[in-house]
């Protein structure tokens, strides 16, 4: 859906960039002298810098904060859109009556962002636990209102610490469904996921949820093969909790990638998953241990096919960094696995 989004972003660019070009080609001058195309020169000038910092935003290392609220003031300049529209479009025209329907559309969207924000405000979730998975990742535990999710999906998290309440951030809800609690593991990867380990047991969370397709219950399978890089393995702890949890028959192999050692986290669960289910098979494979008895190296053609031999008969789940699930990915499709059973979560914007 972001994927989309942001292909719909540019396309409506290049429209608005072509408007006042195409006017200027007819009439030889972009004449200024209204309020209502001093609104449309704005809005235009605002949309063009909210498109430079989405393609930009990791060169310019731009904080994730700035760049989320560079994005809601278009909710702002819709409006002065609107100003630019009306002033200057026919009444009774066909336009004006496709505008007049947008503005609504728009209403009903404020309207369901305020309903739904009130909501979550009313139901706010507790930190009832802190825990250490790894150097460097942390899992949150809250307790409050249940919430129907599929394993695998996502929600986005506010924290309220000593009075703040942070920005909006998405992560892949590690816990199962059948859980009492709601939990994320995030790793310190940037400015708001290092100060996790920050956050204390009595802290407040708001929580919208859940969001997302990646689940293995989403397909109709009997062999599941789950291959995650770092902390990608966080949405298959989700699966393979409810699969544990439900006694689920299904075959499932993961192949997880790491550096080394260190950078594991939930590795005795996972082991002791394995042993209990005799259906789970857990592979590791570490990048940069040469002290690592298993498999070492990358993630390749080579270990997918040892561990899953009957490739076109499973379904394929690939989570983790970019360049790791596009290599895993091509390398299925190149070994002819159909893109119906490749499936993939991308975390990344």
């Amino acid at each position: 859906m972001i994927h989309y989004h942001r292909l719909l972003g540019r396309l409506a660019l290049i429209f608005l960039i072509l408007h006042p070009l195409l006017l200027f080609i007819h009439e030889g001058s972009l004449f200024l002298g209204t309020p209502f195309r001093l609104a449309g020169l704005t809005v235009l000038l605002f949309l063009a810098l909210t498109a430079f910092v989405a393609s930009f935003y990791k060169k310019l290392k731009l904080p994730y904060e700035l760049w989320l609220n560079i994005h809601k003031v278009n909710y702002i300049l819709f409006p002065v859109a609107l100003i630019h529209v009306f002033g200057n479009a026919l009444p009774g025209s066909l336009l004006y009556y496709l505008w007049v329907v947008l503005s609504l559309l728009f209403a009903l969207l404020l309207v369901e962002k305020v309903m739904r924000e009130i909501n979550i405000r009313k139901n706010p979730y507790e930190v009832v636990r802190v825990q250490q998975e790894s150097k460097d990742i942390w899992s949150l535990y809250f307790r409050g209102k249940k919430i129907a999710y599929q394993p695998g999906q996502f929600m986005y998290l506010r924290l309220l610490r000593e009075g703040k309440l942070s920005s909006s951030h998405p992560f892949t809800i590690s816990s199962s469904p059948t859980w009492e609690l709601l939990t994320v593991t995030p790793k310190e990867l940037g400015d708001f996921t290092a100060t996790i380990k920050d956050t204390k047991v009595g802290d407040l969370a708001l929580i919208d949820a859940p969001y997302g397709v990646f689940s293995f219950l989403n397909h109709d399978c009997d062999r599941l093969a789950f291959i995650a890089g770092g902390i990608g393995i966080t949405p298959f702890m989700s699966m393979l909790r409810y699969i544990y949890d439900r006694k689920i028959q299904k075959q499932v192999t993961v192949i997880w990638g790491n550096k080394d050692e260190e950078a594991l986290c939930f590795q005795k669960e996972l082991n002791e998953i394995a042993l209990e289910m005799g259906n789970i098979k857990v592979v590791y494979v570490m990048s940069a241990q040469e002290s690592w008895r298993g498999e070492r190296g990358r993630i390749d053609g080579k270990v997918i096919e040892k561990y899953v031999p009957d490739l076109i008969r499973c379904h394929f789940f690939v989570c983790g960094p970019p360049m790791l699930s596009l290599a895993v990915m091509k390398t299925l499709r190149e070994k002819g696995v159909p893109d119906r059973l490749i499936h993939h979560e991308l975390f990344e914007f």
